[in-house]
């Protein structure tokens, strides 16, 4: 079940209009700098767990300003930083790795043809990045109790989310875009600064 959510269009396509509402909130914002006016300078990314038909959800949305010239990408639910895979992937190789048993992992490992990303060392990245004490990490410090270890950060995050939510058939999907939007201002160095 959870490399079948890296295969549905309609989950990616789910996480594009997340995408595509924020970026048009950042662009009505305008520049943080000047106030200038926002320009589209969107770029197509390659993650290389995405199959080749998809072409608008590749699309990386970012904006550069009429003035001064700087780029603002907004934060997305769809890319984690500048991985070459898709963030939910990356989320869900990180959350398998802990416990990750032999039938999912020979499943996992022939999802991306036997060269998947490897998951201790996404781990370990995702887990610096919103360790409790970063500054991606404290917000989401009072979202649970008991508080999450630092260790087992990005899967414990998804498996408290999966824990509240009410239905099997949306429980994964559900859980992984709440994760998703938590995680977003990961994808970005320039929205806020």
């Amino acid at each position: 079940m959870c490399q079948t959510i890296l295969q549905n269009p309609s989950f990616f396509k789910f996480l594009l209009r997340i995408d595509q509402d924020h970026a048009a909130t950042i662009r009505l914002r305008g520049c943080i700098h000047c106030g200038g006016p926002l320009h589209q300078t969107h770029y197509e990314r390659k993650p290389r767990d995405a199959p080749s038909s998809w072409i608008e959800e590749k699309i990386r949305f970012s904006f550069c300003c009429g003035h001064c010239r700087r780029r603002c990408t907004p934060a997305s639910v769809r890319f984690l930083g500048r991985r070459v895979y898709w963030g939910a992937t990356v989320l869900l190789v990180t959350a398998l790795c802990h416990g990750l048993p032999l039938r999912r992992s020979n499943k996992l490992s022939q999802h991306f043809g036997g060269s998947h990303p490897d998951p201790p060392a996404l781990a370990s990245m995702v887990a610096d990045r919103i360790h409790p004490d970063s500054r991606y990490g404290r917000p989401l410090r009072g979202r649970f109790l008991p508080p999450v270890e630092a260790h087992s950060l990005p899967g414990e995050l998804l498996h408290r989310c999966s824990a509240r939510t009410a239905t099997k058939s949306t429980l994964l999907q559900d859980s992984m875009t709440q994760v998703m939007r938590w995680l977003a201002p990961l994808s970005t160095l320039t929205e806020d600064q």
